[in-house]
């Protein structure tokens, strides 16, 4: 009887616990699905999260894009702004460059024939005037009258040096010079010294000092000097030289005839 108990007590036990086991077991699968459940959320949260922060800063960056494309607008309006006014001034310059342009042509017509004029003029007073350093000038005035055919030299330059040999022609009456050089007498080349007083007087003596000439400008051509101006000369042509200090002297000069 006591072992018959014993038994059943054992039975009972075992089926106790086998049921507690398989209670258990029961128990646990619903618990572990809601565990895997909330890690997947958590999962999912977090990868939603990731995303949310890429856009978060996907939209940061185009905000950033957005406000300097906005900048370089206004940087190019103002540029654009500025440009237009710059296109406006130089179309009123080349306006007014075409203006004057037609200024120009119209003042090129009355300049050329005006220094046309004035070259001959040289020309003519060089053929009439003393007759000294002839082949400087008169090259001077052929340079003169080519250049005039150049298109080349613009009419500003072409006055200018018009006016620059006037200018050295005027200060050839400034000087006394003394120089040397050859002229044809009476068939014959001779060596001789000549005096240029301005263009008051053109005189030339021989070596020897014995004999000499002056340029009568009424007859356009070489007269005898009075002997008693020989010394005279030769002492003015050391005042020339700079041997001698300047003082008066002495040369055969035509005075105008009173008008009767």
């Amino acid at each position: 009887m006591y072992m018959k108990k014993t038994l059943i007590l054992k039975k009972t036990a075992l089926a106790v616990i086998t049921s507690a086991f398989v209670g258990g077991a029961a128990f646990a699968g619903p618990f572990e699905s809601s565990v895997t459940v909330e890690k997947r959320i958590d999962k999912a949260s977090a990868s939603s999260q990731s995303k949310i922060d890429k856009l978060a800063e996907q939209a940061a960056d185009a905000a950033f894009e957005y406000r300097n494309t906005l900048s370089r607008v206004d940087s190019l309006e103002t540029f654009n702004t500025q440009l237009r006014r710059q296109v406006r001034s130089q179309e009123e310059s080349i306006s007014n460059m075409g203006s004057e342009m037609e200024s120009i042509d119209e003042t090129e017509k009355g300049v050329l024939p005006l220094m046309d004029e004035m070259i001959k003029t040289l020309e003519q007073f060089v053929e009439l005037d003393i007759p000294f350093n002839l082949d400087r000038r008169t090259q001077r005035v052929a340079d003169l009258n080519k250049m005039m055919d150049n298109a080349d030299i613009s009419v500003s330059e072409k006055y200018r040096k018009i006016l620059e040999a006037y200018q050295i022609e005027m200060g050839y009456g400034n000087v006394m010079q003394s120089t040397s050089g050859s002229i044809d007498r009476d068939g014959q080349t001779l060596e001789v010294d000549f005096l240029r007083v301005g263009r008051t007087a053109y005189i030339y003596l021989s070596k020897d000092r014995k004999s000499g000439r002056y340029w009568n400008k009424a007859d356009k051509q070489w007269a005898e000097l009075p002997v008693e101006y020989i010394d005279e000369v030769s002492e003015a042509m050391k005042m020339a030289d700079g041997i001698v200090p300047v003082e008066m002297f002495k040369i055969p000069v035509r005075v105008a005839e009173a008008a009767q």
